[in-house]
């Protein structure tokens, strides 16, 4: 079954098309937004400036796949927190049929090893290494039952939030050493300066 049969999928938009030079400020999401682990970065959105209001179909919703054209082509699923974001036509928008095919197991998929591959041969022929959002649309894709897909799912969303914590806490760790570090360089340096003035 090919994913367009169960599932809206369409090219971001754009921006050229609705900037102005002052206008509604929306977030917009830019490939440095998408980290590669597959979240959006929201400290690293930019703003866009529209002449208008813009179509809800531009702008991410709860339960949307959001994926990259480029390399490395990663997939992004749209949470609460990320609701309400210019998406450009850098990126293509997913919007599955719950009934058939749940967005947190086809973001799941989209990101394996296999599907990346495939994203990639389809680019080859390009210099920028793009691919089309047609590729997504026409993509061949086996349905397994929903109640396996929500295992899938279930299992993937638990790795990604320990993988996460695991990240935080080696960043924190990083911190507290290099202050134990840095005091104890402080205390050293001050006791050399001390036997210098006897």
């Amino acid at each position: 079954m090919k994913l367009n049969e169960i599932a809206s999928v369409r090219s971001g938009l754009v921006l050229s098309r609705k900037l102005a030079r002052e206008g509604t400020k929306y977030p917009l999401l830019t490939l440095r937004s998408i980290n590669p682990d597959g979240y959006i970065d929201l400290d690293k959105t930019d703003v866009f400036d529209a002449k208008e209001e813009l179509a809800k179909e531009y702008l991410t919703q709860e339960g949307d796949i959001v994926i990259r054209l480029s390399t490395p082509y990663t997939a992004v699923y749209i949470d609460k927190a990320s609701e309400g974001i210019v998406v450009s036509s850098n990126f293509v928008i997913i919007r599955t049929d719950n009934k058939a095919l749940l967005p947190e197991y086809l973001y799941w998929l989209l990101n394996t090893a296999k599907v990346k591959h495939e994203m990639f041969e389809s680019s080859s022929s390009n210099m920028l290494g793009a691919v089309k959002a047609m590729f997504f649309a026409e993509y061949d894709i086996d349905l397994i039952p929903i109640s396996e897909q929500r295992k899938i799912a279930a299992v993937n969303t638990l790795a990604k939030k320990e993988s996460r914590l695991l990240m935080e806490l080696a960043k924190e760790k990083e911190r507290y050493y290099s202050l134990i570090l840095q005091n104890k360089y402080k205390e050293i340096k001050g006791e050399n300066m001390n036997d210098n003035k006897k």
